[in-house]
């Protein structure tokens, strides 16, 4: 059963102000199964600088969607996860899985860039900030949803950038797909726990997703999508 949703009230009233159909915030603390990264600390005193680890990090190299990154040990298993889980809802959108993932990476060691106070996840190795999917063509003997607008046979690209908010018609059958994947995202705290992205500032390009202690989802569906 999803969680309950509370929506503050600047925060709808942010929403109406932007015609966005959706804008979720999570309650909160639910946070499914145990992790080792939640007893990481994530706050900083006054004047403390931020101690990364970035011996406890590994290399993780995808082999079912061809991208490369560094990253906890612990996320890799998250990661794989959200893999199989990308796959599986591609193939029931488009008829088959994306040949890549494009993204911004996952360690970085820095403070959140709107609270230097409070450590980043992807300090910790703990967050990815995925911004699209490129795929090939529809396989010969693949079977096509019958939804599948036949342009979409070829191959092609979806970012978030440029299909979030589709302002061509085109391009709203892979909006409908992104906005999918966060959606069924958000009721799969065993994948992630929280998912950042547009109209949300510093986040027109990206979805971040992390495995951090608390659930939380901000993002938002323009009314015309």
């Amino acid at each position: 059963m999803a969680p309950a949703l509370v929506v503050p009230s600047a925060l709808a009233d942010q929403a109406s102000g932007q015609g966005i159909s959706r804008f979720s915030f999570f309650d909160g603390w639910e946070q499914g199964e145990s992790y080792p990264l939640d007893y990481e600390p994530r706050h900083l005193e006054d004047g403390e600088k931020v101690a990364c680890t970035p011996d406890q990090m590994v290399r993780h190299r995808s082999k079912a969607l061809r991208y490369t990154v560094t990253a906890h040990p612990e996320f890799v298993a998250r990661l794989e996860r959200f893999e199989a889980f990308v796959i599986d809802l591609a193939t029931e959108h488009y008829g088959r899985a994306p040949k890549r993932l494009i993204h911004r990476g996952v360690y970085a060691c820095r403070t959140l860039r709107s609270r230097s106070s409070r450590i980043s996840e992807h300090a910790l190795g703990n967050a990815i900030d995925v911004q699209g999917f490129d795929f090939g063509p529809l396989p010969r003997r693949a079977e096509a949803p019958a939804e599948l607008p036949k342009s979409l046979r070829r191959g092609f690209s979806i970012r978030v950038l440029k299909h979030w908010t589709p302002k061509r018609e085109r391009d709203a059958y892979h909006a409908e797909f992104l906005h999918r994947l966060v959606e069924e995202l958000r009721v799969r705290p065993d994948i992630f726990r929280g998912i950042v992205g547009p109209p949300r500032p510093r986040h027109a390009d990206h979805l971040h997703l992390d495995a951090a202690p608390w659930r939380y989802a901000m993002y938002g569906f323009d009314a015309r999508s």
